[in-house]
C-alpha cells in the first residue's frame, strides 16, 4: 500500500509506516508541533472500519454541518445536537432497553415506524436487533431529522425519514424546540411543566439534592425556540410507504401521543402488531390510551422508568397475540470502529510494532491526508498558560475539576463529557465553583456547549473582570 510520507523526522516517518500496517488504517501521516506533541492523522480503511470511513467522508463533504459527532459507546458513533442527550438516549434505548420489553420483539425483517425519532437512536437500535429491518422515521424538528437520516446512512440502515409531525388530520402546527433538551420538544410543550419534569428527573439521580445550582442547570437547558412544521397522519405515511404490516410502532412525542393515535384509520390498526409509547399521564390520559389499545385487540402492560417517578411519564407496551418475533436470537452484529476504539487499537498496535518510539498524543481520523506543507509544525493555542498561575480564578476551577475527575484530568483539552460528566456532575462543579468565586463565576450553559477545561477556564477568568 502506498502511503503519504511526511517530510519530517525519521520518528514521524516510522510511526506513520507502522500505522499503515494496521488493517483499520488505509493511510497515515504523523506530524509534530512546536511544543513537541505528536499528532497522527489516519484515513480509516473502508473495509475494516466502514462506519468511521463513512463518517469522515460525510464530514469532509459538509454533510454533518451543524451537528457534532458523539460516541456514547465504544461501538457507536452518531451525529447529534448535544452530547448529554446522545448519552441519555443511548442509555435509555441501548443500555436500559426501554422499548423491547414485556414480550415486545422484532423479527429479522421487521417493519418499524419510529415516531419522534429525535436523532435516530431507536432507529439504529432496531436495525441492530433486526438485521434486515425497514424503518420509517418521523421527526418534526429539521436538525434532528437531518441527524436521523445521517445516522441511518452512516450505519447502513434501510430508513426513510419524514420531517413532519403526526396528528389526527393534515395541516400545520407550531412546535416548541429546546436545543439544549430536544427530547422534551413538542407541540404541547409548556415551559413551567417541562422544567418541573426535567427537575424531577435530575432529582432522582444518584447523589442529587435540590438547590440553586440544580435549578440553574435545569433552567439553562430549557431555552426555547418556536418552529412551524407540517402535520401528516400516520395512515398517510403508511399508505405512501405501502406498508402491508407494521411490526412495531414506537411513539415518543412529548404529550402528543393521543394526536398520533387519532391519525390511524381502522384498516391500519389491523396491520399494526405491536405498539410501544411514552404517555404523559395528564388528565387521565394513561387510562384513555390503554383502554383504546385494549379495544383494538392488544394485550397491554405499563411500567415506569425509576428515574421518572417524579414526572408524569409512563411507558405502555401493547402486543397482539401471534405478532411476529425473532426466530432465533439476533446474530452478533458487526462491531463498528469508533474514534475511541481506533485510538486504543492503534496505541496497542504501535506498542508492538514501533517499539521504543514515542506514541502520538492525538489520533485524528480524516477523509484525506493534508498536503505535506500543511503538516509542518504549527504553534497550537495553549490555554494552559492561563490555567495554572497560583491564586487565579482558572486555577480554582482546575482544582475543583481535578477533585471531581481525578489526577491528570486537568489538561486544557480535557472534555467534561469525555471524562464522564453529566448534568448532575455539572451541578456539583457549579456548587463548588460558586462557593469559592460567587454565583456568576460560570454560566451553566457553557458546560454543555464549551465543555473543555481550557474553554471553561477562559470563561471563569473573564467573569472575574
Amino acid at each position: 500500500m502506498t502511503g503519504f510520507i511526511h517530510v519530517g523526522t525519521s520518528t514521524e516517518q516510522m510511526l506513520a509506516k507502522a500505522l499503515r500496517t494496521d488493517s483499520t488504517v488505509s493511510d497515515a501521516a504523523v506530524s509534530q508541533d512546536l511544543t513537541g506533541h505528536l499528532t497522527a492523522r489516519v484515513v480509516p480503511d473502508p473495509r475494516h472500519a466502514p462506519e468511521l470511513h463513512r463518517a469522515v467522508t460525510l464530514e469532509a463533504a459538509g454533510r454533518s454541518a451543524g451537528l457534532d459527532w458523539h460516541e456514547p459507546a465504544d461501538d457507536l458513533r452518531v451525529a447529534g445536537i448535544n452530547r448529554t442527550e446522545s448519552d441519555f438516549l443511548y442509555r435509555e434505548i441501548f443500555t436500559d432497553n426501554a422499548y423491547l420489553r414485556h414480550g415486545i420483539d422484532l423479527p429479522d425483517d421487521a417493519v418499524v415506524v419510529d415516531v419522534g425519532a429525535n436523532i435516530g437512536m431507536f432507529t439504529l437500535y432496531a436495525a441492530r436487533h433486526s438485521p434486515r429491518a425497514r424503518v420509517i422515521a418521523v421527526e418534526p424538528i429539521a436538525e434532528l431529522a437531518t441527524a436521523t437520516a445521517l445516522n441511518a446512512e452512516l450505519h447502513g440502515v434501510d430508513a426513510i425519514v419524514h420531517t413532519c409531525a403526526l396528528g389526527a388530520a393534515p395541516g400545520e402546527t407550531e412546535l416548541t424546540y429546546y436545543p439544549r433538551n430536544s427530547v422534551m420538544s413538542g407541540r404541547y410543550a409548556h415551559a413551567d411543566e417541562d422544567l418541573a419534569v426535567l427537575r424531577g428527573y435530575l432529582l432522582t439521580g444518584e447523589g442529587s439534592e435540590p438547590g440553586r445550582q440544580l435549578d440553574r442547570v435545569a433552567a439553562g437547558r430549557m431555552r426555547a425556540e418556536r418552529r412551524i412544521c407540517e402535520v401528516r397522519t400516520l395512515s398517510a405515511i403508511a399508505a405512501e410507504a405501502r406498508l402491508a404490516t407494521i411490526d412495531l410502532l414506537k411513539i415518543d412525542v412529548e404529550k402528543a401521543e393521543a394526536d398520533v393515535l387519532a391519525g390511524i384509520e381502522e384498516a391500519l390498526w389491523d396491520r399494526i402488531q405491536q405498539v410501544v409509547l411514552e404517555v404523559h399521564d395528564l388528565d387521565g390520559r394513561l387510562a384513555q390510551v390503554t383502554e383504546l389499545l385494549r379495544a383494538k385487540g392488544f394485550d397491554v402492560t405499563c411500567d415506569r422508568d425509576p428515574r421518572l417517578v417524579l414526572t408524569p411519564c409512563h411507558n405502555v407496551y401493547a402486543r397482539r397475540t401471534g405478532a411476529r418475533v425473532a426466530a432465533s436470537p439476533p446474530p452478533g452484529h458487526h462491531r463498528p470502529v469508533t474514534v475511541r476504539h481506533l485510538e486504543r487499537r492503534l496505541r496497542d498496535h504501535l506498542a508492538h510494532h514501533a517499539t521504543g518510539l514515542p506514541l502520538p498524543d492525538r489520533f485524528t481520523p480524516v477523509a484525506i491526508l493534508p498536503e505535506p506543507a500543511a503538516t509542518a509544525p504549527v504553534v497550537l493555542e495553549q490555554p494552559s498558560g492561563a490555567l495554572l498561575p497560583a491564586g487565579s480564578r482558572a486555577a480554582v476551577l482546575a482544582d475543583i475539576w481535578t477533585g471531581i475527575f481525578g489526577p491528570g484530568s486537568d489538561r486544557p483539552d480535557a472534555d467534561f463529557f469525555d471524562l464522564g460528566g453529566d448534568s448532575l456532575t455539572a451541578v456539583r462543579l457549579l456548587a463548588q465553583l460558586e462557593e469559592k468565586l460567587g454565583e456568576e463565576a460560570l454560566a451553566p450553559d457553557l458546560i454543555f456547549t464549551s465543555g473543555t477545561l481550557g474553554a471553561l477556564a477562559a470563561a471563569v477568568e473573564e467573569s472575574g473582570r
